[in-house]
């Protein structure tokens, strides 16, 4: 029920179906923290992601989980707090994954940091040689910037190791 509420962006009625357990003694578990964490990502809500993502751990006993790190992370890029995001994928117990660098560099392409977007664009590719959505963006990126050039290199690649973009659909065209 909570996840249903948190991919649909219904966080309030996430955290009030949150706060109807506790007050109904039902022990939260890591995945209603999943739950809600997601809903803060979906909502933009980064004081309320960050108070429970640190209540998890000091309150209940859950050390957060890399689903968790992924929702703090996605949430942070998401609202442009990039700095913050590569602090904590810096300090989280275990690597990032391309899930992970993938909410950051969509949120260095959506906030403008193309330094930063460049470079996690590349780390992505490292990780996941076959992401044709970071060599889109890294594509992007460059051509943002005016460097046709390096834009044009990107396609290259992609056309001689065959990574194609599948195209996106909505729920609407299938």
């Amino acid at each position: 029920m909570l996840m249903g509420y948190a991919t649909n962006g219904q966080g309030t009625e996430v955290l009030s179906l949150f706060n109807a357990m506790r007050d109904n003694c039902v022990a939260p578990s890591g995945i209603t923290f999943t739950a809600i964490l997601s809903a803060c990502d979906h909502c933009g809500l980064v004081e309320e992601g960050w108070k429970w993502f640190h209540e998890m751990r000091h309150r209940y006993n859950i050390d957060p989980g890399i689903e968790h790190y992924s929702c703090m992370i996605d949430l942070l890029a998401r609202v442009g707090r990039i700095e913050e995001a590569m602090k904590l994928i810096d300090h989280m117990p275990f690597k990032a994954d391309a899930c992970m660098w993938s909410s950051v560099l969509r949120g260095c392409v959506a906030h403008g940091d193309n330094d930063l977007g460049e470079k996690v664009a590349e780390r992505i590719i490292e990780l996941d040689p076959g992401n044709a959505s970071a060599y889109t963006q890294l594509s992007g990126i460059f051509a943002t910037s005016g460097d046709w050039a390096s834009s044009a290199v990107i396609r290259d690649m992609m056309k001689e190791n065959q990574i194609r973009k599948l195209p996106g659909y909505s729920w609407g065209d299938r």
